[in-house]
């Protein structure tokens, strides 16, 4: 129904705008090839990564008993609602910094990424206190075993504070692949994963058997958000160099 839809939307608006579908154009164009590749391989398999580190942390999990396993799933699940809204913002500013980066209008590339960052992180950080000062009542809203509510509580806690670093790593992200930056994007993806959190589950696990494990990912967000920090930095000081003559509206130059 809903590919139907904009179909029908596309007929009804043929002649006034520039999305048609056409059938002498369905042919392939090694530039545009290109280009989805670039930005879509990394970016699957960051989530291909994403499932398998989270597989993991269940296999170590399942050693404990059904109890922590229980419990993970449920804080798994608590932690997803920040997570996918974090990457939300992400995915909702890439339009925004691709259409500014390709006109050249840096300055409203850095305002958009600031802007967002500032409410995303505003958001997250007010969920990371709800999670940390109420732990228990959330988790016993899904179960009511006391032993279930204490492992849960204990790893909703060490989740959440990854979650301010990962929403700078994913709009970090979110910039590289707006500016076709695929291979940042496919670094990124295998850095965290790969080098970082499985590793540090391993390390944690043993240090702090079971309850390490819920620290993982903050290890490895810690790291790679403040790695993205400097990059982005570093690349909008670079990109202000290279349009660094005044930008001028389409209002203005009509003026």
């Amino acid at each position: 129904m809903a590919c139907l839809y904009f179909f029908v939307l596309l007929f009804v608006k043929r002649g006034k705008t520039y999305v048609c579908i056409k059938p002498s154009m369905f042919r392939p164009s090694k530039q545009i090839v290109k280009g989805v590749c670039g930005v879509g391989i990394p970016a699957s398999i960051q989530n291909l990564l994403n499932v398998t580190g989270m597989t993991i942390l269940n296999n170590f999990t399942s050693a404990y008993g059904s109890d922590p396993v229980a419990a993970m799933g449920i804080a798994q699940r608590v932690n997803m609602v920040p997570f996918q809204i974090a990457m939300g913002f992400s995915q909702g500013i890439m339009p925004l910094i691709s259409y500014n980066y390709a006109s050249g209008n840096i300055k409203r590339m850095k305002k958009t990424f600031t802007f967002t960052a500032k409410i995303s992180l505003g958001f997250i950080l007010a969920v990371m206190l709800t999670f940390v000062v109420a732990a228990e009542p959330i988790i016993s809203m899904f179960m009511k075993n006391e032993s279930i509510v204490a492992y849960g509580a204990a790893f909703l806690r060490g989740f959440c504070f990854a979650l301010p670093f990962l929403c700078i790593d994913f709009l970090a992200l979110g910039v590289f692949q707006s500016c076709g930056m695929g291979m940042k994007s496919f670094i990124f993806a295998v850095v965290r994963k790969i080098v970082l959190e499985i590793p540090a589950l391993f390390v944690l696990n043993w240090l702090f058997p079971l309850y390490g494990l819920a620290y993982a990912q903050f290890v490895a967000e810690l790291i790679l958000g403040t790695i993205a920090v400097v990059v982005l930095v570093r690349m909008f000081r670079r990109l202000e160099r290279e349009h660094a003559a005044p930008y001028v509206s389409d209002s203005e130059s009509v003026k």
